[in-house]
């Protein structure tokens, strides 16, 4: 009876262990199952991650592009401000003083003289005068340049400044006549050099451009002395044929399209910078002569 019932027990125990080892397969198995899963899983998140590096990568470098493009406009933007608050603070040149006829007259006097140096510095004050060419223009001219202006009253010009090259000038009336007062220094010049010689030159290096400081400094020492002699001492400079120029354009033609391109300005508020404005009955005599309701 005992050994019958302890028969019983172990075949008992016996089940129970055959259910665990059961259980323990079923359980390995599902271990292996979810390790296949965690794996898959494990790999798609490796593979979504390395995609979320490369698009953080792009997405870096797009915004290091756009960084460095707005420190570049920032920078430029510094610059523009930075040149604007030089040119407000610049140290302003007195008012000149333009020329008119009576001056021009008292400058060729003060310039007379039988040296090469006198005569080169007559025709500067001629040429800046009857053409409003900056001074810096007038080194580039040649004589045959001279010769054209002489018999065909024009002149061909590279303007400074980005300006145009080869622009012609033309000769007033009035310009024309200067101009023929003049031909003797002309002609003078014309002995001297050929055709393809700059026109002012060193008197000791004939075939050498003269520099520009030289014949600003020439012009300058004759512009100096007739302010003396004047009452009024005006403040008269190399840059006072240009202003005299314009000025004389825009009182005559009251067309400032015309003296830009006349000068050779590229915009029109270098222009404007040296016309007066009109007065009232100047306005109101042009009004009344134009055809408009």
């Amino acid at each position: 009876m005992n050994k019958l019932k302890k028969f019983k027990k172990e075949k008992n125990k016996l089940i129970t262990e055959s259910e665990v080892e059961s259980k323990l397969d079923i359980l390995v198995k599902g271990q292996i199952n979810n390790s296949q899963e965690l794996e898959a899983i494990r790999n798609d998140l490796q593979r979504g991650f390395i995609g979320l590096a490369l698009r953080n990568e792009k997405l870096n470098q797009k915004l290091e592009i756009a960084v460095s493009e707005l420190n570049a406009m920032k920078k430029e933007r510094d610059e523009k401000a930075a040149r604007r608050e030089k040119w407000a603070k610049r140290k302003r040149l007195p008012k000149r003083d333009p020329i008119n006829s009576e001056i021009y007259k008292l400058l060729i006097q003060e310039s007379e003289g039988p040296t090469y140096i006198a005569t080169r510095t007559r025709i500067a004050i001629c040429l800046l005068t009857v053409t409003g060419i900056r001074i810096g223009e007038l080194l580039s001219l040649k004589v045959g340049q001279l010769e054209t202006l002489l018999n065909e009253g024009w002149i061909s010009i590279d303007r400074l400044k980005r300006g145009p090259a080869n622009h012609k000038a033309f000769l007033t009336s009035e310009g024309k006549k200067l101009v023929k007062a003049r031909k003797r220094d002309f002609e003078f010049l014309f002995l001297m050099k050929d055709k393809d010689s700059y026109v002012f030159t060193s008197d000791r290096k004939p075939n050498q451009k003269l520099r520009r400081e030289t014949i600003t400094m020439d012009v300058n020492k004759v512009t100096h002395s007739v302010s003396k002699l004047l009452p009024s001492k005006p403040n008269i400079t190399s840059h006072s044929f240009r202003i005299g120029y314009i000025s004389r354009l825009w009182k005559d033609t009251k067309d400032i399209e015309f003296v830009r391109q006349t000068i050779g300005h590229r915009n029109l508020n270098s222009t404007s910078g040296y016309v007066s404005e009109m007065g009232d009955q100047e306005r109101q005599d042009r009004m009344s002569r134009i055809n408009i309701a």
